[in-house]
């Protein structure tokens, strides 16, 4: 099954597209919420380019047939990575190429995200946080 193309709006206005199988993002990417609705899936950011903007959000496993934002806490396990060597620092995030942020399943709740900028310097500090809600960890 491929991932919908159809976006929406967040109650806060943003424009999302949800995500339910493991995803490459792209330069168009830039700018919609990514709202990932299935558990295991695994974000993928392009190379870093200066001032492509981000954001990647634990939109819970939907319940049986319910539309996105119906899923409950701890439902989804949300991973993410950058390519080649270039890494995430900021929000309290140290600098690491290579490195992904996951939000662990057991600490997940439905509309934990972050938000990264990219700096266009393909390296450790490839992408700066800009806004982080809840638990996300840093891959070893």
């Amino acid at each position: 099954m491929a991932n919908p193309t159809a976006t929406f709006k967040l109650s806060d206005g943003r424009l999302a597209i949800n995500v339910t199988e493991d995803k490459t993002l792209v330069a168009a990417d830039s700018g919609i919420v990514q709202n990932v609705i299935a558990d295991a899936v695994t974000v993928t950011l392009p190379a870093t380019v200066l001032g492509h903007f981000y954001t990647v959000r634990n939109g819970g496993v939907p319940k049986s047939g319910g539309p996105s934002g119906t899923g409950d806490d701890g439902s989804a396990l949300v991973k993410t990575l950058p390519t080649g060597t270039d890494g995430f620092t900021g929000a309290g995030i140290t600098a690491a190429a290579s490195k992904g942020l996951n939000n662990t399943k057991a600490t997940a709740k439905v509309g934990d995200e972050f938000s990264v900028i990219g700096t266009g310097v393909n390296s450790a500090v490839g992408f700066v946080v800009t806004n982080i809600k809840g638990t996300w960890v840093r891959t070893t």
